[in-house]
């Protein structure tokens, strides 16, 4: 195996000293399944918010509203280019959406080359002023055309999450060459545990491997995920280690990816579902799941299937993405199917208490 490496372009950032993150592998034999999730099946297809989603419906971000209605917010694509829409429903219908508005909640930034693509990956938060922040992943030409040009961007709305203004393009610096986050920062998952502590997971990338045993030159970004610390949820402290990291050839599918966290804290404990990409079978996301008592120390269950795939379905290949909420006694997971999203989002629904 060729394992040359390629750094991906670099930047500069101060990094403060946060402690240093760890993470365990627990590998668990049972009978029953891991996380018993029930699939209810897609609830958004392509081409939902017209043409500018004809490509992708995918990465959902879902809130409750003060009168028990759920909004989600997610990434389309369609005609060349990435926006974020959003769309409602009631939790007694989680089938029937309704778009908020025809127009989408954030498009291309029109000046500049870091969001002139659009934007991609909502994250969105309440805060006690009563604004709401959306954090997001900008698609720019500021990188050549076959290298990843994502940066993590942040708005803000007054008005409920209707209209939205930019407030960072980018909200992370990029690390200095040889950090784990010298390439890329991407999407994330905020908490707002208290009212001056908020809680950053990002996906941070740091360099290409060239992948010769796949095809000659083949490149594959190296992916991490990151945890940052605030305040106000605007001015972010990284820290200087990643809290999980892609196994690589330490397992024979060459897991290059760990991305795009989704985290839920109930009862004292972090619960993340994460996006892992292998290159086994021509490579594709499946979700993982890892947990915490602390934000230091992560057991991950690499070897756990969170769910199965469905043949013939909208996830008959790839499941990715995830987004975990809390509905009465239960948990819901928005998620996406194959290719990035270009099946949908689906939905599926397990007990709380047969979460472990």
């Amino acid at each position: 195996m060729n394992k040359r490496l390629t750094f991906l372009a670099c930047g500069l950032t101060a990094v403060l000293a946060i402690p240093d993150m760890t993470q365990t592998e627990t590998t668990v034999t049972t009978k029953k399944p891991f996380q018993p999730w029930a699939r209810k099946g897609r609830i958004i297809a392509p081409g939902f918010a017209g043409p500018r989603s004809q490509s992708r419906v995918s990465a959902p971000s879902v809130v409750r509203l003060k009168n028990g209605q759920l909004r989600m917010y997610f990434w389309t694509s369609g005609k060349g280019h990435q926006y974020i829409y959003a769309a409602e429903a009631s939790p007694n219908n989680p089938y029937d959406w309704k778009l908020v508005k025809e127009e989408p909640m954030l498009g291309p930034s029109p000046a500049g080359n870091i969001n002139d693509k659009g934007p991609s990956f909502p994250w969105v938060i309440q805060r006690d002023d009563g604004s709401w922040l959306m954090y997001y992943v900008t698609w720019g030409s500021w990188v050549p055309p076959d290298e990843l040009s994502n940066r993590t961007g942040l708005a803000i709305s007054n008005d409920e999450g209707i209209h939205w203004k930019v407030l960072k393009e980018p909200l992370l610096p990029l690390g200095k060459p040889g950090e784990y986050d010298a390439g890329v920062t991407g999407s994330v998952a905020v908490l707002r545990t208290g009212p001056q502590t908020y809680q950053m997971w990002y996906t941070a990338g740091e360099r290409y491997a060239i992948l010769d045993w796949i095809r000659p030159g083949f490149k594959r970004g190296i992916v991490h995920i990151g945890y940052a610390v605030s305040r106000d949820g605007i001015e972010w402290v990284k820290s200087k280690k990643p809290v999980l990291s892609p196994r690589l050839d330490a397992v024979r599918s060459y897991e290059a990816l760990v991305s795009k966290p989704g985290i839920t804290l109930m009862n004292g404990t972090y619960h993340m579902w994460l996006s892992v990409f292998t290159m086994q079978d021509g490579g594709g996301y499946r979700l993982n799941y890892a947990r915490s008592k602390d934000v230091l120390h992560w057991e991950r269950f690499t070897e756990e299937e969170i769910m199965p795939l469905t043949p013939g379905g909208f996830d008959s290949d790839h499941q990715s993405y995830a987004n975990v909420i809390e509905q009465g006694d239960e948990l819901w997971m928005f998620y996406v199917g194959n290719t990035f999203g270009s099946t949908g989002i689906g939905l599926a629904t397990m007990k709380k208490s047969e979460l472990r």
